[in-house]
């Protein structure tokens, strides 16, 4: 998994550049981050350790990150709102998506969707197992037996007996290019606000 932020926001970012203004932004990131802060926080919780689980599936971006990400967005706008004498307070805010009500609901969701589905997709390829299936199917190998190959284990906190081998590589760099895409291509905020 490209580390839960900036590199899967960084990711999205031929996004906000192709359409600035037009897309959610703030949900779009938020929704980047959910698979893991579900997951996580789960895991955490029933194991003691990080790692994948439902809300790292196509299943469970519908049914679990959206709406769980929603909460998150709605604490998270508060917060902002409550800080915005902050100069990261401000410019959050002015790269928030418009509307209000039902539109701004959509918008949202969308915008959640989209950010949590790229999510499981990117861990799909920066990983030694896939859940995309869960809970429907097992996930066949999608890249082959010499993708799960693994050179060695070492520990970290989270991951006790983590693998390195390609799926291992393929993370390094799609965080690094994340984290390079999020710092070049920052939003813009939307009209009508400033973020100074």
């Amino acid at each position: 998994m490209p580390a839960a932020f900036p590199s899967h926001q960084g990711l999205l970012a031929p996004l906000w550049r192709r359409w600035p203004g037009r897309i959610a932004v703030l949900p779009l990131w938020v929704g980047a981050l959910a698979p893991d802060a579900i997951d996580g926080v789960t895991n955490l919780l029933r194991r003691g350790e990080l790692g994948q689980g439902p809300g790292h599936s196509l299943f469970g971006a519908v049914f679990f990150d959206v709406p769980i990400g929603l909460l998150l967005l709605a604490g998270l706008r508060r917060l902002l709102r409550a800080r915005s004498a902050s100069r990261l307070g401000r410019y959050l805010l002015a790269i928030d998506s418009t509307g209000a009500g039902r539109r701004r609901l959509w918008i949202d969701a969308s915008a959640m969707a989209l950010g949590t589905v790229s999510h499981v997709l990117f861990d799909w390829l920066s990983h030694e197992h896939a859940r995309l299936l869960w809970p429907f199917a097992t996930d066949p190998d999608w890249f082959g037996a010499w993708w799960r190959t693994v050179w060695f284990r070492c520990s970290a906190p989270g991951y006790p007996d983590y693998p390195i081998g390609p799926h291992f590589v393929a993370w390094v760099l799609l965080s690094l290019l994340g984290l390079g895409m999020f710092v070049r291509y920052r939003p813009r905020p939307q009209a009508g606000t400033r973020a100074s």
